[in-house]
C-alpha cells in the first residue's frame, strides 16, 4: 500500500499566473478552433525553453562555484551540489544521513552518481525522523519546492523536489536487531526490505565521490549486492566515471 501526504508545495507566483490567464484568454479570440492544439504546444515550449534556461544559468553559476568541478556534466554538477547542501543541513541538525540505492552504487563503483544522475538517494534511521520533520522548513527554505511524504505498509519516505533533482530519503527501523527499509523490488526475498546488520548503521564509514568524502554505511558491497545482485560492478549503460581506473581494477 502506498499513501502520499503532502507536506509542502511553493506558492505559485500570482502574477505570472495572471498573466497566464490573460494570454490564454487573447488566444481563445485568436484561435477559438484551435485553441486547445496551440495552448498544449505553446506550454510545452515554454516550459522546455524557460526550464532549460534556468538550469543552464544555475549550472554555469556553480562551476564557479565550484572550480574542481568545473568540467562535470551538467546533472551531475546539480546533483552533488544539492546533495553537499542537503547533507550538511541535515548534519546541523544531529542527523546522520548516508548515501543508498544508486548514489552509494556509483559512489562505490565509480567514485561519481550512478545515471545522469536527476535522484539522489539518502537514507536515515527511525529514531532521527523528527529531526528531520523538524528540518523541513530549512529545507523550503534552500529552494525546495514540494515535500511529501510517503508510506509504504510501515516504511516511511521522504521525497523533496528541488528544481531539476529529486531527492529520496528513505527510513530504516530496527527490527530484532537489523535495520530493514526501502521495501521495493530488489534481490534478497528474505525480509520485504532491503536489511543492514545493526552495527552497519550505527558507526557509518566515508565513501569517495566526485573527489570528496560522504557517508556510507558499514560494508557497501554487501547491501549492494542485495539491491541490485551480484553483478552490481558492471554498469547497464553509459555512465560517467570520476575514477576509470577505480572502475577497471574492480573488474
Amino acid at each position: 500500500m502506498n499513501d502520499f501526504q503532502t507536506l509542502y508545495i511553493k506558492p505559485k507566483n500570482w502574477l505570472r499566473e495572471l498573466m497566464q490567464k490573460l494570454f490564454l484568454k487573447i488566444l481563445l479570440k485568436i484561435f477559438p478552433k484551435k485553441f486547445l492544439f496551440y495552448k498544449n504546444k505553446i506550454r510545452n515550449i515554454m516550459n522546455i525553453k524557460i526550464n532549460g534556461l534556468f538550469f543552464l544559468l544555475r549550472v554555469s553559476l556553480l562551476r564557479f562555484q565550484y572550480p574542481l568541478y568545473f568540467n562535470l556534466p551538467s546533472q551531475h554538477l546539480y546533483s552533488i551540489h544539492i546533495t553537499i547542501k542537503l547533507i550538511k543541513i541535515l548534519r546541523k541538525q544531529k542527523i546522520d544521513v548516508f548515501l543508498i540505492a544508486g548514489s552509494l552504487l556509483g559512489a562505490v563503483r565509480q567514485e561519481s552518481f550512478a545515471g545522469r544522475p536527476q535522484d539522489i538517494d539518502l537514507g536515515v534511521k527511525e529514531d532521527q525522523l523528527p529531526q528531520l520533520m523538524d528540518a523541513i522548513p530549512l529545507l523550503i527554505k534552500e529552494g525546495a519546492r514540494s515535500i511529501r511524504r510517503r508510506f509504504n505498509n510501515k516504511y516511511v519516505r521522504l521525497q523533496i523536489l528541488f528544481p531539476h533533482t529529486i531527492v529520496d530519503i528513505a527510513v530504516f527501523r530496527k527490527e530484532n536487531e537489523i535495520w530493514i527499509g526501502e521495501p521495493e523490488k530488489h534481490h534478497e526475498q528474505k525480509f520485504e526490505g532491503t536489511t543492514f546488520p545493526t552495527e552497519d548503521l550505527e558507526h557509518l564509514i566515508f565513501i569517495k565521490a566526485y573527489g570528496k568524502q560522504f557517508p556510507a554505511p558499514v560494508n557497501p558491497e554487501i547491501y549492494l549486492e542485495k539491491k541490485y545482485g551480484k553483478n552490481w560492478r558492471i554498469p547497464d549503460k553509459k555512465q560517467f566515471f570520476w575514477n576509470k581506473n577505480k572502475f577497471k581494477k574492480k573488474l
